[in-house]
């Protein structure tokens, strides 16, 4: 009888044993699912993040070229219309020229005659009006060409204005990108900083840590790209001597 008693005992705690064994098994396997869970999430959301953060580069080096491109052309522009301008000049003083010559090749001739058939007081008297004419003449000229100068530059400052504008308009519209992806990283760090502290593995908490640091780090690459472009906004304001209403610089597509 107490054999049988003993046998069952035996059996009761091999079963214990057994069942303690696969506990442990079980709990074991849980553990490394976990974490190969935790290193696969890490792995995607670290990729995730660098292909955001090619995207990002590869705009701004798009932005760029179009910005360099855009100043290479009003560059480009301005020297053409510097040299139209000077050819114009120069075309004005040829003419002018050429029309005081003939002006002076025919108030000699017309002396001339004048001299031959004409009393001496007339001779004087056609002197002065002539004289008169050129003065008024001379003056008429050089009012003309003062305008056409004046035009000129109206259109020059004109054309260098709106030039500004609009590289002004260019420069708030990546500040207001730029603010989006600011306030976009600051969800996802404040998302990574509630996920590291709910984190309920080491390794869980190290890759949740390893992501946070490098939003941290992407956030703060970006605000220092801001802080450079409104330092370059606001020296171009200061160049151009006009500054954007407070509407135009929150609003990208400003008129």
């Amino acid at each position: 009888m107490n054999s049988v008693r003993t046998e069952g005992s035996l059996l009761t705690s091999l079963n214990e044993l057994r069942a303690i064994e696969q506990q442990r098994l079980a709990e074991e396997h849980a553990a490394v699912e976990a974490a190969l869970k935790a290193k696969r999430d890490a792995r995607e959301a670290a990729e995730r993040h660098a292909r955001e953060a090619e995207a990002a580069r590869v705009a701004a080096e798009r932005d760029a070229r179009v910005a360099a491109e855009q100043a290479r052309a009003e560059a480009e522009r301005q020297a053409r219309l510097h040299i139209e301008a000077t050819e114009a000049a120069e075309r004005a003083r040829q003419l002018m020229a050429l029309e005081q010559r003939r002006f002076d090749e025919e108030l000699e001739l017309r002396r001339e005659v004048a001299r031959r058939q004409r009393p001496r007081w007339m001779i004087a008297l056609t002197g002065i009006a002539v004289t008169a004419a050129l003065g008024l003449a001379g003056f008429a000229i050089e009012r003309q060409h003062e305008s056409n100068v004046a035009r000129q530059e109206q259109a020059r400052a004109d054309n260098a204005r709106i030039a500004a504008e609009d590289e002004m308009r260019r420069i708030q519209a990546e500040l207001d990108q730029m603010d989006r992806q600011v306030h976009e990283l600051e969800a996802n760090v404040n998302a990574a900083i509630e996920r590291v502290r709910l984190a309920q593995t080491e390794a869980t908490r190290k890759a949740e840590e390893d992501n946070l640091r490098q939003l941290q780090r992407h956030e703060a690459d970006l605000r220092e790209q801001r802080r450079q472009r409104e330092e370059e906004r606001k020296r171009k304001e200061r160049e151009a001597g006009f500054h954007l209403s407070d509407d135009c610089k929150n609003n990208a597509v400003c008129k």
